[in-house]
């Protein structure tokens, strides 16, 4: 038979170590260090709310003025598709989970692509456009039954737009999720 399981008390040190008692948060929870917290969340927010909208400016700015050059077509693809892939890695970790989700559809529908005619210069364009109103509105989360409509247009567009994508809407063999 099994011996029950022993609990060792922590080193009276270890709490010390865990947390710095001269400049860090204390171990208790009180409503001054939940304020303290909550403005470290709210201050991170904003910086990255702030990044996204530059990223966002630089997009549309590239779709106004893209030329029909391939080697610009492909510049411009490629900035596209990085941005649109830090929105979609960190749209979550923020507590944007609508703005990762936007950012996904965005990052799938250039991926694979060298260049963009201009129907589909339009639905990148309509992507930013989205992205800009999670961004304005604030929406935390997944949003509600109209963005996720829009989400699912997006993939419409997507599979109407890429002719070489597959059945799944995606280009070649990417099999990434978000």
């Amino acid at each position: 038979m099994a011996k029950r399981a022993q609990i060792i008390p922590p080193r009276a040190d270890l709490k010390k170590k865990a947390v710095n008692l001269s400049k860090g948060f204390d171990m208790r929870l009180t409503p001054e260090v939940v304020r303290k917290l909550e403005e470290v969340v709210h201050k991170s927010r904003d910086t990255f709310t702030a990044d996204i909208a530059e990223k966002l400016v630089t997009m549309r700015r590239l779709l106004t003025e893209s030329r029909p050059e391939p080697e610009r077509q492909r510049d411009l693809v490629a900035q596209i598709y990085d941005a649109s892939l830090e929105i979609k890695g960190a749209g979550g970790t923020i507590g944007y989970d609508l703005l990762s989700q936007i950012g996904k559809s965005l990052n799938d529908f250039v991926t694979g692509l060298t260049a963009l005619d201009a129907r589909q210069q339009r639905a990148v364009g309509l992507h930013v456009d989205a992205l800009y109103a999670v961004l304005a509105n604030r929406i935390t989360g997944r949003g509600g039954i109209i963005e996720n409509a829009i989400v699912e247009a997006f993939g419409e567009a997507r599979r109407k737009l890429r002719p070489e994508a597959d059945e799944d809407g995606r280009a070649g063999d990417d099999d990434r999720e978000a």
